[in-house]
């Protein structure tokens, strides 16, 4: 993500409003999604990518820095004060300092790595003990622990168990700092921090794209015809779903509000699609039914299907 501009990655302006960038980043998401894509490794790598920078342009601070400081912003142990001086001291002619221009050949002079050190806590300064290196691990959850938040552990080779808070909402990709958690540093220099990029397993009946969850319900041809009220799980708990009379097999509803809750703090809704289940049973049990619904008549029932 840092060699590119996060604003391209997503299709918006710089200028764009965070409603924008959230509409833009649900029809991509929707889009892009694994479930909507199995198997589709370009499609993944696109859907983390977008997610990464959805996460920095949704977050009014993140995004201001990034705005200010450009990819740099987003490196760990950056320091806001500190390259904030850096900038003001200016260049020759007291020109300001411009992070979004600076080339590594810079970063080869003695002088120029002892000011990068003071804004990254040490890593690139020549003197004194260094700063332990940061680690990358991956994070597997299931999708019920993203969508409400919550603790769950991860091993860490020399640390044991750690706990970790994962924030509700929580997407495929996204990326969890545990600080001082990486590795030690020298001869008491602070420690390295832990990266988490978070995996959501698939779930057997949910999906989420975006915010919104999907769910398909099940019912039974009595509650098909008759209507009224069926319950089944969601992230808040149980909840009841009106059917009306006649609701026919894969018509959806939408529960508002009951979805991912977005980095925008909104939450999505959830959409249930209903799924007639005819009952158990041998064919001879169920002919009667068979032949109730052929004296009712339901027209060309394909009338609309078309290719």
């Amino acid at each position: 993500m840092a060699s590119k501009d996060l604003y391209a990655v997503l299709g918006v302006s710089r200028t764009a409003s965070a409603d924008e960038i959230r509409a833009e980043y649900r029809k991509l998401a929707r889009k892009l999604h694994p479930d909507v894509n199995p198997g589709d490794k370009q499609a993944e790598a696109r859907f983390k990518e977008v997610s990464a920078a959805y996460g920095v342009l949704s977050d009014a601070k993140k995004r201001k820095l990034y705005d200010e400081f450009g990819d740099v912003a987003l490196q760990a142990g950056f320091d806001e004060q500190k390259a904030e001086q850096l900038r003001r001291m200016g260049g020759v002619g007291g020109t300001p300092f411009d992070f979004g221009s600076w080339s590594e050949s810079y970063g080869q002079e003695a002088g120029f790595e002892d000011i990068l050190g003071s804004i990254f806590g040490g890593r690139f300064g020549r003197r004194g003990p260094r700063r332990g290196a940061d680690v990358q691990a991956e994070l597997e959850l299931d999708l019920p622990l993203a969508v409400r938040g919550g603790a769950t552990t991860v091993t860490i080779p020399g640390r044991g168990q750690v706990e970790v808070k994962v924030p509700e909402g929580a997407v495929d990709g996204q990326t969890l700092r545990l600080s001082g958690l990486g590795q030690a540093g020298e001869a008491g220099a602070p420690a390295g921090d832990l990266y988490l990029r978070l995996k959501v397993a698939a779930h057997p009946a949910y999906r989420r794209e975006g915010d919104d969850l999907h769910v398909e319900v099940p019912i039974t041809v009595v509650e098909a015809v008759r209507g009224g009220k069926v319950s089944f799980p969601a992230p808040t708990g149980e909840v009841s779903l009106k059917l009306p009379p006649g609701t026919q097999s894969g018509q959806s509803f939408r529960l508002r509000g009951l979805g991912a809750r977005g980095r925008g703090g909104e939450k999505g809704n959830l959409y249930a699609r209903v799924m007639v289940v005819l009952p158990d049973g041998p064919p001879e049990r169920l002919e009667p039914l068979a032949k109730a619904a052929e004296e009712l008549g339901a027209g060309d029932v394909r009338a609309k299907l078309r290719f």
